[in-house]
């Protein structure tokens, strides 16, 4: 695959400020991915179609994980749904429920989800792998759910992704 498919995936810029989010208040999953997913639409970097297409695709697949540190989300869909390569972070002021990758009977506590959008299938597959790799990491995911503001945590976030290699 050519380099030039997706440039920012190698460089930080796929994580914006703006979208990261510290103490995020929601009361359910659908809530929380739909505020997520309305940012991306509002930022033009997803087609009207992808809050659908997430909640959609949440319901057939459901995306919590547990890690040593915390439960986390990390919901994602069709590339076809991608105008600009994007992710989304919120760290929960609450935990909300998720239910299990693999195990949807299972239901988890979630703190933390990772909300990636990438524009080529290929893509998609090494970024949740490298946010895999992240996740187990010890203190990744506590820094997150103790970042004491949405600075902290993105320039924490910045440091991690230059560290963690496609």
């Amino acid at each position: 695959m050519p380099p030039s498919i997706e440039p920012a995936s190698t460089e930080p810029e796929m994580l914006r400020p703006e979208l990261v989010f510290v103490g995020l208040q929601v009361g359910s999953r659908e809530e929380a991915l739909s505020f997520l997913s309305r940012r991306m639409l509002e930022a033009g970097l997803v087609s009207p179609g992808f809050p659908a297409a997430l909640l959609e695709r949440e319901k057939a697949f459901p995306t919590g994980l547990q890690f040593a540190e915390a439960a986390l989300a990390l919901p994602h869909t069709e590339t076809r749904y991608v105008l600009q390569p994007a992710l989304a972070v919120a760290a929960l002021a609450e935990p909300v429920e998720f239910l299990a990758m693999g195990a949807p009977e299972q239901s988890l506590p979630v703190r933390v989800i990772f909300l990636p959008a990438v524009l080529h299938p290929d893509w998609q597959v090494r970024w949740l792998s490298r946010l895999v790799a992240l996740f187990q990491t010890p203190g990744f995911l506590t820094g997150i759910i103790q970042s004491p503001n949405r600075d902290r945590l993105y320039q924490s976030l910045r440091a991690a992704f230059r560290n963690a290699p496609l």
